[in-house]
């Protein structure tokens, strides 16, 4: 009973994903279309990843002591405003603003249905459980990048913009059905015993170094396909929705693979390999190798995904894992974040190849982090 409660949390935050990823990649290509410059994009995509640094924690202390379903419903309200802005002004400014409203809906509705779903699997086999779970968003995900992808193909940008704001206020209603559970209230002393330890300290570290390479992706993908390999929206949406279809069944295959005691050592290991290895090689200049690395890169990440929900669900106890899992939430923007800031402007004046060339080579060093844990 406990897991068919993850049903509706699991479709609300797909449906989210799907509404989001629809427009998220295509982002650069808009505002570069209106004139902005890298350094205007990098800031935009940080403001989202900043505010949801900010607040991560709150987010996650308030699931523990609230109904997710009204925080569920209050995010969904912030990212219909955020997406309806959009259609509404090309100014920067308010642009700005409207990104700080949407890092932060989507931040309460990641952190408050992920931390549902956390507290409500059970122990046992909980890595095909949440398996399912990312898997099912994810694919979400994929299908958001292709449709909004070919949408923008044959509508403009601002009408698509209206569209999602429409769906995500007729659907909010839905958020209001989610099952309540047990409600806690805990010290902050409580929180920073369960964080401050030798093994989460590693985690937390290795989160940060390895998602900065998001940041790359999130101010230079689309660019990088558009200006060096001079695909067109429609190819675009196909590139991008197809890779992360993958993605999601690459979750779905690791998953199944691991078992109780499988170690965290052995899902992240050949995570960084191909993760790097395919972030670095996929912008060699052939549409099909890209491609091939592509799919190499999204296999490691996967394998992150799977360790990073795996490591929140072990290593925290369930009546405080929304303030846990919203401070290692916290240090994968953080690293988005920093990614952004340094990215952003570097694939602006040196070529949209060098981010992910250099972000890769990162993400290979987390290797010597890994070896110092005890996971």
């Amino acid at each position: 009973m406990r897991n068919n409660s993850i049903v509706l949390p699991t479709l609300l935050l797909s449906l989210k994903n799907f509404l989001v990823f629809s427009i998220l990649f295509y982002l650069p290509l808009h505002f570069s279309n209106m004139g902005f410059s890298g350094l205007q994009i990098g800031i935009l995509l940080s403001t989202f990843a900043i505010t949801s640094f900010a607040s991560s924690f709150l987010a996650g202390l308030l699931s523990d002591r609230f109904p997710v379903r009204y925080l569920s419903s209050i995010s969904f309200f912030l990212l219909m405003v955020f997406l309806l802005s959009f259609s509404l002004t090309d100014n920067f400014w308010i642009i700005l603003a409207s990104f700080f409203i949407g890092g932060l809906g989507n931040n309460i509705a990641d952190i408050s249905l992920t931390s549902f779903v956390l507290k409500v699997t059970e122990k046992k086999d909980s890595g095909k459980r949440l398996g399912l779970f990312t898997t099912v968003k994810t694919l979400a995900s994929g299908l958001g990048a292709l449709t909004g992808g070919l949408l923008l193909a044959y509508l403009a940008f601002k009408n698509v913009f209206m569209v999602l704001a429409v769906i995500f206020f007729i659907t909010m209603v839905f958020t209001l059905l989610v099952k309540k559970i047990g409600t806690f209230r805990y010290s902050l002393e409580h929180y920073r015993g369960d964080l401050w330890k030798r093994e989460v300290f590693f985690f937390t570290m290795l989160i940060f170094f390895f998602t900065m390479h998001w940041g790359a992706e999130g101010t230079s993908y689309s660019l990088l396909l558009k200006e060096n390999f001079g695909l067109d929206q429609s190819s675009l949406a196909l590139y991008i929705g197809t890779v992360w279809l993958f993605f999601g069944m690459f979750i779905y295959y690791i998953s199944r693979k691991i078992q109780d005691t499988t170690s965290l050592k052995r899902i992240i290991y050949p995570g960084i390999v191909f993760s790097g290895a395919g972030h670095i090689l996929f912008v060699i200049p052939s549409l099909p190798v890209s491609y091939l690395f592509r799919l190499v890169h999204e296999f490691g990440d996967a394998a992150f995904e799977m360790f990073l929900l795996v490591g929140i669900h072990r290593y925290f106890p369930t009546e405080r894992i929304g303030g846990t899992s919203g401070v290692v939430l916290t240090v994968t923007i953080a690293g988005r974040l920093v990614g952004s800031l340094v990215f952003g402007p570097m694939g602006d004046v040196w070529g949209y190849q060098y981010p992910f060339i250099i972000s890769g080579i990162l993400t290979l060093m987390c290797l010597f982090i890994v070896k110092q844990c005890e996971w």
